[in-house]
């Protein structure tokens, strides 16, 4: 059990050293910056930040058109005056009733293109309020809705009547062996009307609350830094305080600091602070998951800080990214900025949608933590040694050497949730490529990702033993496959709807029966650890030639399944 006192101890201590650090001209930038953030997330959805306000000037006759856009100052000015100021560079527009005047320089060409747009717009909005849809634009796009399909028609003339329509199809269903349905109603789009499908003002918003859950994770990890180098660590090592209780004692004070952010921006932005929470906890915890592991593996503040700029990068081009095609592809819902978006919209989500984006995240949490709590001694915190060789003693460490068998099948599961994100991304990725491309460089890329995982906890095992014997080898490949398959599988569980929307996604993620994915990861683990621990390859050469293998497998199976 824990020790919530000695928890709470530990926080204290580390709310005081936070206080320390913040004191005089550093609070109040502390404040300004927090400020900027609710202010930009404030305007960004009242949709009025945005970077060309006021960036052209335009001067309009008495009787013009009206501007009222944010990029454009104008002036009323008579037409000799207008025309003076003109050829002076003073306007760079000068716009009467019936004609736009610009000169040929490049700033007047952009201030011309950008008047053009908005009177086009304008043109638009005046069409549809003055004249019916069917007058104003021929174009049109009819969708009807059906319980078990959906007819779409162009509205622009030409095309059958709704009931020889409804037969014609309820025809065609019928010769493709499909069940009747019922019209359920239409909607009427207008292309020239439709707005961008990118939410890009709820997006902003849903960055800029990871902007200061950011800030607050490189407090937290310079903080853990600070102790480790100077040694305190090994004070708090010395107490009865466990390493899980002193990693989240020192964590509870940014956390909270986290989730006070999350509150009072979606109380600023008038947001729900229950859906905000239960969308933004979950990217807290994966945040702190990653910045975890920086100053546990590395020993100087330079490389901590280039580490940490490269996790700023990474969280937010996974974060972000995928938000951008919010209603676009279902794979947006691989960050859960996207249910914030649709939070913002006042869009629901569901709960599968909800556990696809959460749960993997809150899984690398909780393998992160195990792993803090393993390597959380002394002597790994100030050994020098490369990443690669740290990365596998943490490995080592993680595993119970009275039960390698059980701590081999923890490994796999626990590994599942990180090679299924990387899979999912690089899924995503390979829908903006050309097929003959993706096929190959995606599935490869996965299969390397997923032998690894598969094979790294048994190789790390023999590495450390004279003996080797095939029989405890396969015994061991057998096991890991096992963890691997029930961990993947309850994690398709959540996402089958999504992932199996993609070509690739048969081949990549295993389909088939239980049997054969499990025969096939036994294979390839087998593979691996042979060559590798009997036989003495090379262990990146052994993962690419069981890479090799396992590709030429997806292809048959991605084929059958085509």
């Amino acid at each position: 059990m824990l020790n919530f006192r000695l928890i709470l101890s530990i926080a204290r201590r580390e709310l005081f050293r936070v206080r320390s650090r913040f004191q005089g001209s550093a609070r109040f930038v502390l404040i300004v910056v927090f400020l900027a953030a609710a202010s930009l997330s404030y305007l960004a959805w009242q949709k009025g930040a945005t970077v060309q306000m006021g960036v052209y000037r335009v001067g309009v006759s008495p009787n013009g058109p009206v501007l009222a856009d944010g990029r454009f100052i104008t002036t009323t000015l008579d037409p000799v005056s207008g025309f003076e100021q003109l050829r002076l560079g003073q306007q760079d527009l000068y716009v009467e009733a019936d004609r736009v005047l610009s000169r040929d320089d490049d700033r007047s060409q952009y201030a011309l293109g950008a008047v053009k747009q908005y009177l086009a717009e304008q043109e638009l909005i005046r069409l549809s309020e003055d004249y019916a849809p069917e007058e104003a634009f021929p174009l049109r796009i009819t969708v009807q809705d059906a319980s078990v399909a959906s007819v779409v028609r162009d509205g622009a003339g030409g095309s059958l009547s709704e009931a020889e329509e409804a037969a014609a199809v309820r025809h065609g269903l019928a010769n493709m062996g499909l069940a009747d349905f019922d019209l359920a109603g239409e909607d009427v789009l207008i292309p020239s009307l439709s707005e961008p499908p990118i939410p890009f003002a709820q997006v902003i918003i849903a960055f800029l609350y990871v902007m200061p859950i950011a800030f607050i994770n490189i407090f937290f990890t310079s903080s853990f830094m600070q102790e480790k180098l100077d040694k305190r660590l090994s004070v708090l090592l010395s107490t009865p305080a466990r390493p899980v209780e002193i990693i989240l004692g020192k964590m509870l004070p940014y956390l909270t600091f986290s989730l006070i952010s999350v509150v009072v921006m979606t109380l600023v932005l008038g947001g729900n602070v229950g859906a905000a929470l239960l969308i933004f906890v979950p990217v807290i915890l994966f945040m702190f998951a990653i910045y975890l592991m920086v100053p546990l593996f590395y020993r100087t503040f330079k490389d901590t800080t280039f580490i940490s700029m490269l996790a700023v990068t990474i969280i937010t081009a996974y974060l972000v990214f995928p938000a951008m095609f919010s209603g676009v592809n279902d794979f947006s819902y691989l960050s859960p900025l996207t249910l914030a978006v649709q939070m913002y919209q006042g869009e629901m989500f569901t709960l599968e949608q909800y556990l696809f984006a959460t749960v993997p995240i809150v899984s690398i949490f909780s393998f992160a933590l195990y792993i803090g709590t393993r390597v959380l001694n002394e002597e790994f915190l100030l050994g020098f040694r490369p990443l690669t060789r740290k990365l596998a003693q943490a490995i080592y460490l993680a595993m119970n050497q009275k039960r390698p068998f059980l701590s081999i099948f923890f490994l796999a599961l626990c590994f599942v949730p990180i090679v299924y994100l990387i899979q999912l991304v690089l899924l995503a990725v390979s829908l903006n490529l050309p097929l003959q491309v993706a096929l190959i460089a995606v599935l490869l890329a996965s299969v390397l990702v997923e032998e690894v995982a598969k094979s790294v906890g048994i190789v790390v095992l023999y590495q450390r033993k004279a003996e080797r014997p095939y029989r405890r080898i396969f015994t061991m490949a057998l096991i890991s496959a096992v963890g691997f398959l029930v961990a993947e599988k309850l994690l398709l569980y959540l996402s089958l709807n999504v992932v199996s929307e993609a070509a690739l996604s048969t081949a990549i993620f295993s389909g088939g029966l239980l049997i054969v994915p499990l025969i096939a990861h036994f294979t390839f683990t087998s593979f691996v650890c042979v060559l590798n621990a009997r036989w003495h390859v090379r262990y990146p050469i052994a993962i690419l030639a069981a890479g090799v293998l396992h590709v030429t497998y997806n292809l048959f199976v991605l084929g059958s399944a085509l």
